[in-house]
């Protein structure tokens, strides 16, 4: 009896697996379909709606890796509030002629969700809301361990009175937006016999490995080294692709946006292996 109803357990769960997965594939058809690939600058209704309705889906996720908890710490109404007080100006920003709410979850630097670049100065996160803090992110470790002296006398860091202490998120760096697409940098690097590697942790939802992947196949190198996986102590650990002009794209699987943070030893293996010419 016990048996038969683990197993009908199982079944309802499978069931309930498999219909989640359904709605979310249907979701993405239908987005695909009403914003015809145009995600960041919605030019109806229908697409900005379905969008909204995939923001929902997601709300509470970690961006930075989907695979684990989003750390709430004390600033976490703080960061709602704050947006409420952002200055109409940045609030509006990414609207078209049919507005739409500009998402509350800002990033560092990052623009509202999918609002179109700018040019001009990028707002770091410390600036809009007056915090060091990162969302999602518990940076309580980092920070004791690197404003730490021995820490900083170790890794060679100048003395606090001269660069103050190590923050996770700073409002000492000011950058503009003007130098539009990259690719015609790497163009003129990698033509010149300057090898290139672009990684992504294939678990990071600020920048998706497959953006990545598409952006290094916009360079248009011919592709010299099929899709294959690359190992790391017999394992496999990722996926990688190799094109002409010695440009490489390599996925690190179970990683998220920092990479050394979720996987050190994958990374460190497939850095030694690219510092020394050796094959990934």
């Amino acid at each position: 009896m016990v048996l038969q109803m683990n197993k009908l357990m199982a079944m309802l769960l499978f069931h309930l697996y498999m219909g989640w997965v359904l709605s979310q594939m249907n979701s993405f058809e239908e987005v695909n379909r009403e914003c015809n690939g145009n995600f960041y600058n919605s030019l109806s209704d229908n697409c900005t709606n379905k969008l909204a309705k995939i923001d929902e889906d997601i709300d509470g996720l970690n961006v930075y890796n989907i695979l684990e908890p989003c750390y709430h710490g004390t600033e976490a109404d703080k960061i709602i509030t704050s947006y409420i007080r952002l200055p109409s100006s940045f609030r509006e920003l990414g609207e078209t002629e049919k507005p739409h709410p500009v998402r509350k979850r800002m990033f560092g630097r990052a623009w509202p969700l999918r609002a179109p670049v700018r040019d001009g100065n990028v707002p770091t996160w410390p600036q809009l809301i007056n915090s060091n803090n990162v969302p999602c992110t518990d940076g309580s470790v980092a920070n004791a361990w690197l404003n730490n002296e021995e820490v900083r006398k170790a890794i060679h860091t100048a003395e606090k009175s001269v660069v103050s202490s190590w923050d996770l998120c700073t409002d000492k760096i000011s950058f503009d937006h003007d130098a539009g697409s990259m690719i015609k940098y790497h163009k003129n690097l990698t033509s010149r016999g300057y090898r290139a590697l672009i990684f992504s942790g294939d678990h990071d939802m600020c920048v998706p490995f497959t953006g990545s992947q598409a952006w290094t196949r916009s360079i248009g190198y011919k592709i010299v080294d099929e899709w294959r996986p690359w190992l790391s102590n017999g394992q496999v650990v990722g996926y990688t692709q190799g094109y002409d002009h010695n440009l490489t794209f390599l996925t690190i699987k179970g990683a998220g946006h920092t990479v050394p943070e979720y996987k050190p030893q994958e990374a460190l293996d497939f850095y030694k292996r690219f510092l020394a010419g050796s094959p990934i």
